[in-house]
């Protein structure tokens, strides 16, 4: 069974907050970051528990889904009391049982199918959770202007990886489509080519684009520039990847 559209997305941007989390140099970083960032990772694990708590869901994902609510409470409160050698660990758990959830709910008649499903998704996911991280981390330069520009170097590089890895495997999927049938569905009869267009346009093309922008002012320290360019890849990779969300509802594959 898969998860609900709201909830597979949210536990998507946790796992990659948290997963993206768990390499920033917290010797170097404010400690208000991290507290922050598990905020965020528990508001967003509330919804997806809320969704997947009605009586028609399989409870393993409610299960899986609280416990990612649970483990960014505990960060949250770990990193605020400034005990980084606790909190690092249970950052590190909430970003495995997010990512458990996405691999155990990929759609997949043939294991072929579930494997290019699951990397999706988890492609997905750190590449959400690495754009928004960059975004926020953006901010704390206006408030520590003498703080390393390397750790904000090092997510705009997570973003290009992630980007690289979620355009060959949605390559690889329209491939297949193209050539054939995947998941019981043909080209051309069920997927929109207005979410498909939207899907590569704003959320593949475009948001390479704004990385890039990213990379050059990253490489000049221009940080408030940086972070500007940085909320319009962010807003590019939402219309992308919830585009993603909706095609993969109707040909059962995350393009």
């Amino acid at each position: 069974m898969s998860l609900p559209m709201l909830a597979d997305f949210s536990i998507r941007l946790a796992g990659g907050l948290a997963a993206v989390l768990a390499t920033a140099p917290w010797r170097v970083v404010p400690p208000q970051f991290f507290r922050t960032h598990c905020q965020v990772m528990l508001g967003l694990g509330v919804l997806a528990t809320l969704v997947t708590a009605g009586p028609s869901m399989d409870g393993w994902m409610f299960s899986l889904s609280l416990a990612v609510t649970i483990l960014a409470f505990l960060g949250s409160v770990l990193w605020g009391l400034g005990l980084p050698t606790i909190a690092l660990p249970v950052t590190v758990l909430t970003a495995s049982a997010s990512a458990a959830l996405l691999c155990i709910t990929a759609d997949g008649s043939t294991p072929a199918l579930w494997a290019i499903n699951a990397a999706s998704r988890l492609a997905s996911s750190f590449l959400l959770g690495s754009t928004l991280t960059a975004m926020l981390l953006g901010h704390y330069y206006l408030t520590a202007p003498a703080m390393s520009i390397d750790p904000l170097r090092k997510f705009v590089k997570f973003m290009v990886s992630g980007l690289a890895i979620r355009t060959a495997l949605a390559t690889v999927v329209a491939i297949i489509l193209w050539r054939g049938e995947l998941g019981g569905v043909a080209v051309g009869e069920q997927i929109s080519p207005l979410f498909l267009a939207m899907r590569w346009g704003m959320g593949i093309a475009g948001a390479g684009v704004a990385t890039y922008l990213t990379w050059e002012t990253v490489k000049i320290r221009s940080t408030q520039s940086a972070t500007g360019i940085l909320y319009i890849a962010m807003t590019l990779l939402l219309f992308g990847e919830l585009s993603s969300l909706i095609l993969a509802r109707e040909s059962h594959v995350l393009i």
